[in-house]
């Protein structure tokens, strides 16, 4: 099925999505950092007993919370929706090859949102252990996703042995693919 093609008049589509990945890849990077930049401070607040630094991870929670699932989410979608639009024979491919990538990487981002929300909600109402591993649970999740969705993307880049092969594991782990990765863990944990 051929779909018609969606012109975005003066930017391009092209820009768009470009304009809305750059922000997604922002705030998904900090929810990567901050994944792990929340359970180590938790874990230090309560080696020292320094209530002051508890209580101040406490409060980044909810920024960080709000910040990750809200733009993150508005933009991920955003990025499906203008892709689809834009090229959607690019899109069926990047679906079709990856399928069971996507399905993985779903899981893992079901995960991210449902640990987000239980050490959110978690402070004062859970033990203290448990709410710290729920944060590990959650810092473990993200870069699952960031591993999963980085192999997608450097596919598009540099597809390698998949023009030949059209197998699922040549496309994923693609000549770019762990040097990407080691870059984005970097950027992720340095924001």
């Amino acid at each position: 099925m051929n779909y018609p093609v969606w012109e975005v008049p003066y930017l391009g589509g092209g820009m768009l999505i470009g304009i809305i990945a750059i922000a997604h890849v922002f705030v998904a990077h900090f929810a990567v950092g901050g994944g792990l930049f929340l359970p180590l401070t938790e874990w230090k607040a309560y080696r020292e007993k320094d209530p002051r630094l508890l209580d101040y991870v406490r409060r980044h929670t909810r920024f960080f919370v709000l910040l990750v699932l809200v733009a993150g989410a508005v933009t991920g979608v955003g990025i499906w929706w203008t892709i689809g639009l834009v090229h959607p024979s690019a899109t069926r491919t990047l679906l079709l090859a990856f399928v069971w990538v996507w399905a993985t990487e779903w899981v893992a981002f079901f995960v991210e949102i449902g640990a987000a929300f239980v050490y959110y909600y978690g402070w004062d109402r859970l033990p203290p252990q448990v709410h710290l591993r729920v944060g590990w649970i959650y810092s473990a999740a993200a870069w699952v996703s960031l591993f999963l969705i980085n192999g997608i993307l450097c596919f598009m880049l540099t597809p390698g042995e998949w023009l030949q092969t059209r197998s699922l594991w040549d496309a994923f782990v693609n000549p770019t693919m762990l040097p990407s990765l080691f870059l984005r863990t970097l950027i992720a944990f340095a924001l």
